[in-house]
């Protein structure tokens, strides 16, 4: 894969700086998470196949409006894995994580039991690998859904209320060439509709068409799933504690040009002060400017002295140290994640 496209310790930070009257400001800013799956490093050429089996039609189409009955219905859901696929290959390759990305999109499963798992033949895997030239196989066994109509009718407004719902579920597996062990993995996604009106007619026909809704949902699944698969950005709250006056001020006018040291330096100071409640906001304040550095290990440490200044003081406001507590689990959370990614990539 290629590790020159997505780097292990997030490098874009932007601020949207907002006043506070609980003298907290707020930052947003971008950082890398680690995929739910891990692929060898050393795998550079992807493979993407349709190995699934079609759904039964009469499988999992429900509809119970009020006062009915619930009823079966018959739903062709063949061409849904194709939706997947395709929305997922669409994405991976404009990522460029992989250095080739190739999709076998008719199905290899020749099977009609959609309820059992085959999976890919070690000979069908070596024919695959040769004829795409991949290191590694994404291998999609089975695409489920479950949808389903539901109405109430709420008395006291007159008003009827349906909602659609897909829940998805889709089983993968990770393949490579001469290894007959491979993983497995479950994703579930739900996606609804929903719609409310005095006339029941209107309301049911504000939801969209069933099988328009399907062809959504699958679409959703497989653009929802790059992140299970590769590293993607996220954007990440961050809050530093703000005032009128002091050092905290003097720290916050070097936040607002973007001189993280020199704020770091200008708080460091208030640090030698007696006061626990300034000691524990300086030291939040000086952890998410190291954060936002890249220095994640330096972050740790000054929000664990907030911590620990916060509970040393006996008239804590409860409410910041809160946050603080939250934010320095948010950064242990984050220091495990950059060892994921730094083996995702290879590092």
């Amino acid at each position: 894969m290629k590790k020159d496209t997505i780097p292990s310790i997030f490098v874009v930070f932007v601020v949207f700086l907002l006043s506070s009257c609980t003298t907290l400001s707020y930052t947003s800013l971008d950082v890398l998470r680690p995929a739910r799956v891990s692929f060898d490093p050393k795998a550079t050429n992807i493979l993407i196949v349709n190995n699934t089996v079609k759904q039964p039609i009469d499988y999992g189409h429900k509809t119970e409006l009020f006062n009915e009955s619930t009823k079966n219905l018959k739903i062709d859901t063949d061409s849904l894995a194709l939706f997947c696929l395709g929305a997922l290959i669409e994405d991976l390759s404009e990522k460029e994580f992989f250095d080739n990305v190739h999709l076998h999109l008719n199905s290899i499963n020749s099977g009609t039991d959609f309820f059992t798992i085959k999976s890919i033949p070690q000979d069908s895997l070596k024919t695959l690998c040769s004829a795409y030239n991949a290191d590694v196989v994404l291998s999609l066994d089975r695409f489920k859904v479950n949808d389903k109509i539901t109405e109430l009718y709420y008395g006291d407004t007159f008003t009827y209320y349906d909602a659609l719902v897909v829940r998805c579920e889709s089983q993968w597996s990770i393949h490579y060439p001469g290894r007959e062990k491979f993983e497995t993995t479950i994703f579930r996604d739900t996606i609804y509709w929903d719609s409310e009106s005095p006339q029941r007619r209107k309301a049911i026909a504000a939801l969209p068409k069933r099988t328009d809704a399907l062809i959504d949902a699958a679409l959703y699944v497989g653009r929802n799933s790059i992140k299970r698969f590769i590293p993607y950005w996220d954007k990440a709250d961050r809050y530093f504690f703000n005032a009128n006056s002091g050092l905290i001020k003097d720290g916050m006018d070097s936040v607002y040009v973007k001189n993280w040291m020199a704020a770091i330096g200008i708080w460091n100071k208030g640090l030698e002060k007696k006061n626990p409640s300034l000691k524990a906001r300086l030291a939040n304040n000086i952890a998410v400017a190291y954060e936002i550095t890249g220095d994640v290990d330096k972050a740790i440490e000054y929000a664990q002295k907030s911590v620990d200044m916060f509970r040393s003081d006996p008239f804590v406001n409860y409410e910041h140290f809160a946050c603080v507590l939250n934010y320095l689990q948010q950064l242990n959370t984050r220091k495990k994640e950059i060892e994921l990614i730094d083996k995702q990539l290879g590092n």
